[in-house]
């Protein structure tokens, strides 16, 4: 089980918030580009022959002699695309573990305020996207759930071109969430395109060894994805540097994201790091 019945309660008070006006092909509870049925006022325009005439202006009507109808925002459902990471380097320090529930968090609370979701994860098995299964109402959240407790770690991954296919493939504007631990060598590229739509969420996730490692004397490193290894001799100082190096990575995948539109959280592996992510998207406004 990803989330516990207190979680789900908690996110079943909570709903998405989006950054810009959608579009899209069914009605849901967010500002739209179209002209609809809320009550929000959006614009007037002239009447014309077969208006309703209870939208009709009546006070400006009286006041210029003309007639102009009232017109107000449409709500479109928000798509809500999850891409989770399940690169080979997810699965050390209990990252891939996080990622699931993460994602499960993310999904939990669309469902439950109305939104469309639909799962992905990279790499794929035989491609480089598998896409999973997705829904609107709450209802199909156990599929969803089964989905995301099933995936695998391994492999490496084209993330940049596959998310800008993906998104650029999109016939509805939505959000775009993933969640990764960015250690693709075009991390930037990566960013650059999730931005398209209304915006998403990136959640950096870090091990907690990975931001403080408890290592010393000399190592033979060996990279998980590409098989590389490379001699190192880590000390005080080297740790030092290690931390710099870190930080300065953080920063700018923070600062990328932003750029692009999308908000961005770091999330280490600690025991309290869903509760810690979920008040975190609260004080920034991403749910409410």
């Amino acid at each position: 089980m990803l989330l516990s019945a207190e979680m789900r309660a908690r996110l079943e008070r909570l709903a998405l918030t989006s950054r810009g006006r959608i579009r899209a092909n069914l009605g849901g509870r967010h500002g739209s580009r179209r002209k609809g049925e809320s009550l929000d006022f959006a614009d007037f325009r002239p009447y014309v022959p077969g208006d309703d005439f209870r939208r009709i202006d009546q006070h400006l009507y009286a006041r210029l002699g003309q007639l102009v109808v009232r017109e107000y925002q449409a709500e479109d459902e928000l798509t809500v695309r999850v891409v989770v990471d399940v690169s080979a380097s997810m699965g050390l320090h209990g990252k891939s573990s996080l990622a699931g529930e993460i994602a499960g968090m993310i999904t939990y609370l669309a469902l439950a305020g109305g939104d469309r979701v639909a799962l992905y994860a990279i790499p794929g098995r035989e491609r480089p996207l598998t896409i999973g299964p997705g829904g609107r109402h709450i209802s199909v959240w156990p599929r969803l759930e089964s989905w995301l407790e099933g995936l695998t770690t391994g492999g490496t991954m084209p993330m940049a071109t596959t998310l800008r296919n993906l998104v650029g493939s999109a016939t509805t504007r939505g959000s775009t969430v993933i969640v990764s631990d960015m250690f693709d060598p075009e991390w930037e590229r990566v960013l650059d395109g999730l931005g398209l739509g209304v915006g998403g969420i990136v959640f950096h996730v870090l091990g907690r060894e990975e931001i403080d490692p408890d290592l010393f004397g000399d190592l033979r490193l060996v990279d998980v994805e590409t098989g590389g290894e490379a001699m190192v001799s880590f000390s005080e100082e080297a740790g030092r540097l290690y931390r710099e190096k870190l930080e300065g990575f953080v920063e700018g995948v923070a600062g990328r994201a932003r750029r692009a539109g999308l908000d961005y959280l770091l999330v280490p592996t600690t025991d309290d790091a869903l509760d810690r992510a979920l008040a975190a998207l609260a004080g920034a406004g991403v749910v409410r």
